[in-house]
């Protein structure tokens, strides 16, 4: 008995590695059995929708719930966290199950990882948000936690890995108009479309010198392909492909496409440092390589207004 469990046992593991993994693919815009375009989006409703953030509340640098709270009698003060904040999205686990991913999720873990163990940001000051915490109002509420305690001297990351969608601008879901008539956006775990626009107008709010916004999904390189856009001073844009591509998760790779290289190989294992500094650059650099050399309709996009490399 246990020998035919032996036999049945390889030959299933044997028919798992002989399936090529370019043929277990789907686009981060839909699954494989729909078009990235099928997706039921739709617009939050209107209490749902907030203007740019105002920093109100805590000071900058102190965790939520901690101002003004001295230490204990007798113990030496603790070295403050890192000027470091960080919301960190990853969504495999849509709602219902006929648009879930395989490895969007897994992005966001490593990219915290990465954040956390690489890059010196204190684990509180990094939001991580997965799968069914990922709501349109866990989002929003998580960036304006971020706008709430950075300041000008801060480093902030925003990442987000899941599905993206692309709508005609004159359906009206920002206020900006596009050059190319397209409004761009990421899609939360309800649904509901974030736009380029309107990100542009909550994370208008930033003060830090310092910024770096990841974007790991369909049609993200059309989240600055217009001046009205997410891009400005002194930030650097990553982005899985360009604004009419798709962006690709591969069952069997662990990761998305792009997650593989620029998150995992690129931040977590430093492999694509090669100046000693692990920058969004160069995890770029080494991302669009490998992308492009696997697939040919992928093109990973770099905004770059930073003075020099961003090291997060």
């Amino acid at each position: 008995m246990r020998r035919i469990l032996v036999i049945v046992l390889v030959l299933v593991l044997a028919l798992s590695i002989a399936v090529p993994a370019t043929s277990m693919t789907q686009a981060m815009g839909g699954p494989s059995k729909v078009t990235p375009d099928d997706l039921p989006v739709v617009k939050p409703p209107m209490e749902l929708v907030g203007g740019p953030s105002t920093p109100t509340g805590n000071p900058h640098g102190a965790p939520p719930g901690q101002e003004g709270k001295p230490d204990k009698p007798g113990k030496p003060d603790k070295e403050p966290p890192a000027n470091k904040w960080a919301v960190v999205v990853g969504i495999a686990d849509y709602e219902g199950s006929q648009y879930d991913l395989w490895h969007t999720d897994e992005d966001a873990k490593e990219m915290a990882s990465a954040l956390i163990e690489n890059y010196g940001f204190d684990k509180g000051n990094v939001k991580l948000l997965l799968n069914r915490k990922a709501t349109y109002g866990a989002i929003v509420s998580a960036i304006d936690w971020l706008i709430k305690n950075e300041d000008a001297e801060s480093t902030v990351v925003f990442f987000f890995s899941g599905h993206g969608f692309r709508a005609v601008d004159s359906e009206g879901w920002d206020s900006d108009t596009e050059s190319d008539g397209q409004d761009e956006g990421i899609v939360s775990h309800d649904f509901y479309g974030l736009p380029d626009g309107f990100l542009q107008q909550k994370l208008s709010a930033l003060e830090s010198q310092k910024v770096a916004l990841c974007f790991g999904s369909c049609h993200s390189g059309g989240m600055f392909d217009d001046a009205s856009d997410l891009q400005g001073a002194n930030r650097v844009i990553a982005s899985a492909c360009r604004a009419d591509e798709y962006a690709w998760d591969y069952l069997l790779l662990g990761n998305t496409l792009w997650g593989k290289y620029f998150v995992d190989e690129g931040l977590l294992q430093g492999l694509a440092d090669t100046q000693g500094d692990d920058s969004i650059e160069e995890a770029h650099a080494y991302a669009y390589s490998e992308v492009t050399d696997e697939r040919s309709d992928s093109h990973p996009q770099l905004n770059d207004q930073y003075d020099g490399e961003l090291i997060p």
